[in-house]
C-alpha cells in the first residue's frame, strides 16, 4: 500500500538552546502533526536532478508552543546549531490517522476525464497546481480553455478505477444558452 504524505511545515526560527524551532505551518498541518506517527524532512539532494528532495525520517521528540506558533524538537537536532541546519526545511507526517484519508498522487490525476455528477463532460486534468490552500485542478476543456478546481473532498471525487474525476452539480455555471429571437406567432394582417 502507498502511503501519502502531508505537509506539517517549514521549520523556521530556533528557539532556545535545545534544538526547538518554530514551525511554520501549512494548510492543515497541525492536524497533520497531531495525526502522523512517521515524520520526514524534505532536504534538497545534491545527487538529483535540480529541485529533488531527498526524504529524512525522523522523530519528533517534542511538540509545543501554541496551536497558531508551535514549537518543535526533532531527533535530528539536539543543539541550536544543528536545529538552525534544519531552519527552512519542510516536515512532513505520515502514517497513523492520516493513512485514512484520500490522497492522490499529481500524475494518477494528469489525463483523468472531468465531468459533473449528472454526466457533463468538462474536459480532462491538464495539470495540478499547489496553493497555500489546497491543490487546485487545471482542467483542458474541450474548446481548448483552461478552467481551475479546487481539489477539495467536499466538490470532487475521483474514481481512478473509472478514470474520472467527478464535480458536484451546481459548482460550475452551465453554459449560458445563447439568446434568440422569440417567434412572432400573432396573426399578420396584409396592409394594403
Amino acid at each position: 500500500m502507498t502511503r501519502g504524505l502531508w505537509a506539517c511545515g517549514i521549520l523556521g526560527k530556533v528557539h532556545g538552546l535545545r534544538g526547538e524551532l518554530y514551525l511554520n505551518l501549512s494548510p492543515d498541518g497541525l492536524e497533520h502533526l497531531k495525526q502522523g506517527a512517521d515524520f520526514y524532512v524534505a532536504r534538497p539532494d545534491q545527487d538529483a536532478p535540480e529541485g529533488a528532495e531527498r526524504l529524512v525520517p525522523c522523530a519528533v521528540t517534542r511538540a509545543g508552543g501554541t496551536d497558531r506558533r508551535p514549537l518543535v524538537r526533532l531527533d535530528l537536532a539536539q543543539t541550536r546549531e544543528a536545529a538552525i541546519a534544519l531552519q527552512g526545511l519542510e516536515l512532513l507526517a505520515a502514517g497513523g490517522e492520516l493513512d485514512e484519508l484520500p490522497f492522490y498522487r499529481v500524475g494518477d490525476l494528469i489525463g483523468l476525464r472531468v465531468e459533473t455528477a449528472a454526466g457533463l463532460l468538462l474536459g480532462e486534468v491538464g495539470d495540478v497546481l499547489e496553493t497555500p490552500a489546497h491543490e487546485i485542478l487545471q482542467v483542458c476543456t474541450p474548446d481548448g480553455a483552461s478552467l481551475l478546481l479546487p481539489l477539495v473532498e467536499e466538490l470532487v471525487s475521483v474514481d481512478a478505477e473509472a478514470g474520472v474525476l467527478r464535480v458536484v452539480d451546481g459548482l460550475l455555471d452551465e453554459p449560458a444558452e445563447e439568446s434568440r429571437p422569440v417567434p412572432d406567432t400573432a396573426p399578420h394582417e396584409n396592409a394594403s
